[in-house]
């Protein structure tokens, strides 16, 4: 059984997510109640419900905010047919605000995909049946509704240039004076507005960039580890896998066995 999962999520408290991360399937995330700061490594949006946006494989987000209700659907390329496959490409990392009717619709279909047992006879059919329905919705949203285009510039345009910056340059040498040169300010004040906005380091953004580019070549190319290593700024093989293992609980070469056995 190819990779899909839908879940819900609510919590009556404020939560986020410390730190972006990426994962190597489509998500599409919907929010159905509440508000929230949705950041990319280039942008900020503040979102209020309901909202729907598909983050594409190895792009690296988070969310944070208060109170709020929201919908999952983690789904692998090779799970999409190709109509699915190219409503889901052409939607991602686009912003779409459902109307009153077309938000009836939509959390009606994701409940009952959560409540379908695909265990039971037919149920693998009925489930598929019901996503299928649900990309035609997205379909239609996708051609009716303009993406919407708000922005919150709560993070400074500073934090957003360095990050847009560094998930571009990531296969180049950098250090922390470096990166504070090529914006012009000290590394105390880049340093200072990383932790208050992002909870990590500039060089800790800069790893994960990295893992995360690591994390597609090895998915989608029969590129060696010592070359995947080069190519996304890793000093060696040995650090690079060091590093992995680290971060995964797996080797790079046991991270691709383990992904590709799941297709």
């Amino acid at each position: 059984m190819q990779f899909i999962e839908v879940e819900k999520s609510v919590r009556e408290y404020a939560w986020a997510l410390q730190n972006l991360h990426s994962h190597p399937h489509y998500e599409l995330y919907y929010l159905s109640k509440g508000s929230r700061t949705f950041l990319l490594p280039n942008a900020l949006y503040h979102l209020t419900a309901p909202f729907l946006i598909i983050i594409p494989p190895h792009v690296m987000h988070k969310t944070e905010g208060g109170a709020f209700e929201r919908y999952n659907i983690n789904v692998e390329t090779n799970y999409l047919n190709d109509y699915q496959k190219e409503i889901f490409q052409g939607s991602s990392l686009k912003i779409f605000k459902p109307n009153e009717k077309q938000n009836e619709e939509f959390i009606k279909l994701f409940d009952t995909l959560i409540q379908t047992d695909r265990h039971k006879k037919h149920g693998e059919h009925i489930f598929q049946t019901v996503f299928s329905y649900c990309t035609y919705l997205l379909s239609q949203l996708q051609q009716t509704t303009p993406p919407a285009t708000v922005r919150e510039d709560a993070v400074p345009p500073l934090v957003l240039k360095v990050m847009d910056y560094l998930s571009t340059h990531y296969s180049d040498k950098q250090t922390l004076d470096e990166i504070a040169q090529i914006f012009f300010v000290s590394k105390a004040t880049l340093m200072y507005n990383f932790k208050k906005h992002m909870h990590c380091s500039p060089i800790d953004f800069l790893l994960n960039v990295r893992l995360t580019k690591a994390k597609e070549l090895l998915l989608r190319t029969q590129k060696s580890i010592g070359e995947i290593s080069e190519l996304c700024g890793f000093s060696s093989a040995n650090y690079f896998g060091l590093i992995f293992k680290q971060k995964e609980h797996l080797s790079p070469a046991n991270y691709r066995k383990h992904e590709w056995n799941k297709s």
